[in-house]
């Protein structure tokens, strides 16, 4: 493979990562979370959302 191939396909995976991400958030924005609480977090069931109890 040649650099510029190399490149172009590591732009293309940073396109595709940040469509998933975003992807991610509006879910988890979009949920009625129901959250399980740890010791130190709680992450909810549905859609993996984790928030920090403590710091």
């Amino acid at each position: 493979m040649k650099v510029d191939d190399i490149q172009e396909k590591i732009h293309h995976l940073k396109d595709q990562l940040n469509y998933w991400e975003n992807h991610l958030k509006d879910v988890q924005k979009s949920c009625r979370h129901d959250y399980q609480d740890e010791s130190f977090y709680k992450k909810c069931l549905r859609c993996q959302k984790i928030e920090a109890i403590y710091y």
